[in-house]
């Protein structure tokens, strides 16, 4: 038997090998035994059933592994691979597995997968604080304030949609409003983990010490912000967001370790999965939450909530 945490599987007939793609919550000092486990037990399954192909991508909180394998390996490399013991492995817990091939073997795979949801690194949802700290280096100060990644509570397409809306680079509100209030700076978001909780923070970068204030003037950018008076800039994020997610389809190797990460990092498997159809049915309400979601770390490190 397979166990994982979260099984997505894809069937593309673009290649005759198939595609495995596995994702541990892991700080970086847990990788090095991720790795020579992976390594030993893939080994025990002989040379004619080893990857053609495979690499480890480090993410922040995270690792994926991706390996390209013939059909007939499969379900041998898989279940050498998940079900070793290896040091570390209570902390890391069971992996994400996403498997992109064709459905033959996908079909051979379906009942020998269990999904085991939950069994990673248990961490509360309501003990993750908001925080904020700064910096000052060659004169530039800045500042990090990191909260809970609201997507667990708002859905993962509007929270992906949101950032795209609100942060998505120049011209998009927060970037809009900083420039036009006047201050040198620079205002970033981005996600990632913090002990095993899918978190956003969000950068000040300034020449001068005055971070609270443009931290306060993008809470009124969004306080002020109603998504039903900037529709043309709603489907905008749209279009970007659905480009950028489309991006994962281009190749099946792309793909599945593109399945992995976004559902190892708490961001949606989903979403990769079926881009159009999830963003396309995110409203104007879903969005205004998400947005909300997102600044909420601001608030409250700021004392605003």
């Amino acid at each position: 038997m397979i166990i994982t945490r979260r099984y997505l599987a894809q069937v593309d007939r673009r290649s005759r090998f198939t595609t495995v793609s596995m994702g541990w919550r892991t700080a970086s000092d847990g990788v090095p035994h991720l790795r020579s486990a992976v390594s030993t037990a893939g080994e025990r399954c002989g040379p004619a059933k080893q990857p053609v192909a495979l690499t480890w991508t480090p993410g922040d909180g995270a690792v994926v592994m991706t390996a390209t394998l013939p059909e007939a390996a499969v379900g041998s490399w898989l279940d050498h691979v998940i079900n070793t013991e290896h040091p570390g492995r209570g902390e890391v817990g069971d992996p994400v597995l996403a498997v992109v091939g064709s459905s033959g073997v996908l079909e051979e795979l379906e009942d020998s997968v269990l999904e085991r949801e939950g069994e990673g690194p248990p961490v509360p949802r309501s003990a993750f604080r908001s925080t904020m700290r700064q910096t000052t280096a060659q004169g530039f100060e800045q500042t990090f304030v990191i909260g809970q990644d609201p997507a667990g509570d708002v859905g993962f397409a509007a929270t992906f949609l949101a950032i795209c809306l609100v942060a998505g680079g120049p011209g998009t509100l927060l970037p809009n409003a900083i420039q036009q209030s006047g201050h040198q700076a620079v205002l970033q978001a981005s996600r990632g983990l913090q002990a095993s909780t899918p978190t956003v923070m969000w950068q000040v970068i300034t020449s001068r010490p005055n971070s609270t204030a443009i931290l306060d003037t993008a809470l009124s950018a969004v306080a002020d912000y109603r998504i039903a008076d900037h529709w043309e800039a709603v489907e905008q994020a749209r279009e970007f967001a659905r480009t950028n997610l489309n991006r994962a389809w281009q190749s099946p190797l792309e793909l599945a370790r593109s399945l992995a990460h976004y559902e190892v990092m708490g961001w949606g498997g989903e979403l990769i999965r079926n881009p159009d159809t999830s963003l396309d049915g995110v409203g104007s309400a879903a969005i205004e939450k998400a947005v909300e979601g997102l600044v909420r770390p601001i608030k409250e490190v700021l004392g605003r909530s």
